[in-house]
C-alpha cells in the first residue's frame, strides 16, 4: 500500500492525514484524549496508515476503553505490512495490548509482552517475570526455521574382510618414499626477504606529510532515509511535534548525538529528531 500518496490526500477543508495527526498530538499533549480521538478519527477516514491506529488506540486506552483500544491496535498491526512503524511505536503497541489483557487473558497479555521484548522494551521482561514467565527475547525479523527432515534409514551393510592384500596395495608398500627438496624451503624464504627489502625502501621513499600543518577538511555525517515514511520530530520522544515528512531515499545531515532512540538531523534547513532505526 502506497501510504505516502494516501498521506498526501486532502478532505474539503484542504486537511490531509498529517494536519489532523500534529492536532491530535497537541491535544494528546494535554490530555485531551478524546477530542485526539476524534481528529484521528477524520486522519483515519482519508488514509490508513497504522501510526493512525496506534494513536487512536493509545488514546482510547488512555480513557479505559479497552474494546476499542484493543481493535485499534490489532488494527495497527494488521495495516503495518510495510514495516511502517517505528521501532519504540512497536515496543508500546505491545505493551499496551499485555496491560490491557492481564487482567482478563494472562496468555494473550503473555504473547504481547513477548512481543514487546523481541521488538526490544526491558520493561516487558520485568511484566513476564511477574507472571512467572523466563524469556529470551527473540529477533522480530527473522524468518522461522523450516523443520529439519528426517534423516533417511540407514540400511544395514556387511563388511566382509578379506584375508588377501590387494596387488596394488602390495606394489605401493614397495615404493621408497620420495625425498623432500630443499629448494621448497628455501625458495620463501628468498622471496621473503625480497618483499621485505622492497617494502622498506618504498616506505623509506614516500613524501612525508605534515600532518599539523595541512588543513583537513572534515565531511559532513549524512544518512538515508530506509522507512517509507519517516517523521522528523520537533523533540526526542514519540507524541512530540511534527515538523515535516521524510521519505525514502531522502538525505540527511546528523546534527548530534543519539538520545532514546533517536538521532538529531537536518533536511532542507530544518532540524528536529527521527527514529534511529529509519536512517542508513
Amino acid at each position: 500500500m502506497n501510504y505516502e500518496k494516501l498521506m498526501s490526500k486532502k478532505n474539503s477543508s484542504g486537511k490531509d492525514a498529517v494536519d489532523f495527526l500534529n492536532e491530535a498530538s497537541d491535544l494528546m499533549d494535554r490530555d485531551k484524549y478524546r477530542d485526539a480521538a476524534g481528529l484521528l478519527t477524520e486522519a483515519i477516514g482519508l488514509c490508513g496508515h497504522p501510526r493512525l491506529y496506534f494513536n487512536r488506540g493509545y488514546c482510547y486506552h488512555q480513557l479505559k476503553d479497552s474494546k476499542n483500544a484493543i481493535r485499534d491496535f490489532s488494527k495497527s498491526i494488521v495495516n503495518d505490512r510495510g514495516n511502517d512503524l517505528l521501532e519504540h511505536e512497536k515496543q508500546r503497541l505491545y505493551l499496551y495490548i499485555g496491560i490491557i489483557h492481564e487482567d482478563t487473558d494472562e496468555d494473550k497479555a503473555i504473547e504481547a509482552y513477548k512481543k514487546a521484548a523481541d521488538w526490544g522494551y526491558k520493561g516487558a521482561i520485568a511484566k513476564l517475570e511477574k507472571l512467572g514467565i523466563d524469556y529470551v527475547p527473540q529477533d522480530p525479523l527473522a524468518k522461522p526455521s523450516e523443520p529439519e527432515e528426517k534423516p533417511a534409514a540407514k540400511t544395514a551393510t556387511v563388511k566382509i574382510k578379506t584375508a588377501l592384500k590387494s596387488p596394488s596395495a602390495s606394489a605401493a608398500s614397495l615404493i621408497p618414499p620420495k625425498k623432500k627438496s630443499r629448494f621448497k624451503f628455501i625458495l620463501p624464504v628468498v622471496i621473503g626477504l625480497i618483499c621485505g627489502v622492497g617494502a622498506y625502501f618504498i616506505l623509506n621513499n614516500l613524501p612525508k606529510i605534515d600532518m599539523g600543518k595541512s588543513a583537513i577538511k572534515t565531511r559532513e555525517v549524512t544518512a538515508t532515509v530506509i522507512s517509507d515514511t519517516l517523521y522528523l520530530y520537533a523533540e526526542p520522544y514519540l507524541f512530540a511535534d511534527t515538523l515535516k515528512v521524510l521519505y525514502k531515499g531522502f538525505i540527511v545531515e546528523i546534527t548530534g548525538d543519539a538520545s532514546g532512540g533517536f538521532t538529531p538531523v537536518e533536511h532542507e534547513g530544518v532540524k528536529g529528531w527521527v527514529d534511529s532505526n529509519s536512517i542508513d
